[in-house]
């Protein structure tokens, strides 16, 4: 008896096509974690930071020995009298240059006695100069001059009249005249003749003129 054939092979199942194997990503490099943010300095507090400072330098001590360090200089330098030259003094009086002049006689104390003969003196040295204008009431006419003098009896400025007393209608026109020959006679008697150790006393004077003292 013929012999079954044997039964054909099943087919092979059809292969799949694999997909082609994928390179496997490198793994990415580790990204280094990040710096922990460091915390923002804290800004230094302006009562706090000033003695923070002053803690590490401590604030410098004048040191007694300063003048030391100087160059050519050992102890500090005292005063050593003045800095200006004898030639400062050259031309002015000092103490004991003064006594080198001649003092003015001193002044002595007039009374009234004094005083009296004094005016005397003066209306006395001033009568040969002064006119006295003529007219209606001119007797009752007096003028007052303010006048000051040197020490050698000469005018130290000019005279000056003050006022006149005595003006009525009648004389009123001689006013002016009145005064004019008052100033007029002192000029004319200056320089006047009285005595230094008085000149206290008649260095200014106020003199009166009226027609008395033409009589």
């Amino acid at each position: 008896m013929a012999k079954p054939a044997p039964p054909k092979p099943a087919p092979a199942p059809p292969k799949k096509d694999m997909p082609a194997a994928k390179p496997k990503p490198k793994p990415a490099a580790e990204k280094p974690a990040p710096a922990k943010s460091k915390p923002a300095p804290e800004k230094p507090k302006p009562a706090a930071a000033a003695p923070a400072k002053a803690s590490q330098k401590p604030a410098a001590r004048p040191r007694s020995d300063a003048p030391a360090r100087a160059s050519g200089q050992g102890k500090a330098d005292k005063p050593k009298g003045s800095l200006l030259g004898k030639d400062f003094l050259k031309g002015i009086d000092t103490e004991d240059d003064a006594p080198r002049k001649p003092a003015p006689p001193p002044a002595a104390a007039m009374g009234p006695a004094q005083k009296a003969a004094l005016d005397a003196e003066i209306r006395r040295q001033l009568k040969p100069y002064w006119k006295s204008p003529s007219g209606a009431d001119i007797e009752q006419l007096r003028t007052f001059v303010d006048v000051q003098l040197a020490r050698d009896g000469s005018l130290a400025g000019q005279p000056q009249v003050v006022n006149t007393t005595g003006i009525t209608a009648s004389n009123r026109t001689q006013v002016t005249l009145h005064q004019e020959l008052a100033v007029k006679a002192i000029r004319l008697a200056a320089p006047f003749k009285l005595p230094p150790a008085l000149y206290d006393g008649w260095k200014s004077l106020r003199i009166s003129f009226d027609k008395r003292l033409s009589q």
